[in-house]
């Protein structure tokens, strides 16, 4: 019996801003260049790359999967005005139909609206009031038992796996709630030349 081929469900491209050093074209022309049949973005805050990823996946045949990051809203209150809402955990949503991708533009655009750009911060309500139609993918342990309340089957525990021993103790306590594990690369750069770029952003 042969293994399911993998489907990586966790890249991000440059629409992240300094968190990825890729466009989406670059992504796609290497997932195919693998020979991955499928392949999911989802950026943080928006959905900002998906007409060009969109086009380049239909170009190289592979199927896109449209997602996106979104920012829960943290408990707290920011000491000044300008400041940035407080940051309760990501959470990767994956459109499912149409129906999810509608929920997942009303769920950014709510996020938006009470945040200065380009952050965006959503609530456990609002995900609980639009989760039809999506997948849910998260990373954080604290976020698995209420995320499996809200989608149920649909929600999964995000494994890394880059031979880091933090990531490693991560994944235990993700494992440990209970949810479904789901491996993802968190892939951020197209081929292995991306990484110093990314690392200039994130030094």
């Amino acid at each position: 019996m042969t293994s399911p081929p993998y489907i990586e469900l966790g890249a991000r491209s440059a629409f992240s801003f300094l968190e990825s050093s890729s466009t989406p074209e670059d992504l796609v022309a290497r997932a195919a260049e693998l020979g991955h049949g499928a392949f999911a973005l989802a950026d943080v805050h928006g959905v900002y790359g998906l007409p060009r990823f969109a086009r380049a996946a239909r170009a190289a045949g592979v199927h896109a999967i449209v997602g996106a990051r979104a920012v829960l809203l943290g408990e707290g209150t920011p000491r000044r005005k300008s400041d940035p809402l407080p940051d309760g955990g990501r959470v990767t949503l994956l459109v499912k139909d149409r129906a999810g991708y509608r929920n997942l533009c009303r769920l950014l655009t709510l996020g938006h609206a009470r945040c200065p750009k380009p952050q965006s911060r959503v609530t456990l309500e609002e995900l609980r009031a639009r989760a039809e139609g999506l997948v849910a993918i998260v990373r954080e342990p604290t976020l698995a038992q209420p995320l499996s309340g809200i989608f149920g089957a649909d929600a999964y525990g995000e494994l890394w796996r880059h031979r880091d021993p933090d990531e490693e103790r991560a994944n235990r306590r993700l494992l440990a709630t209970g949810l479904a594990p789901l491996a993802t690369g968190d892939v951020r750069h197209a081929r292995p030349a991306g990484k110093r770029l990314l690392d200039a952003f994130t030094c």
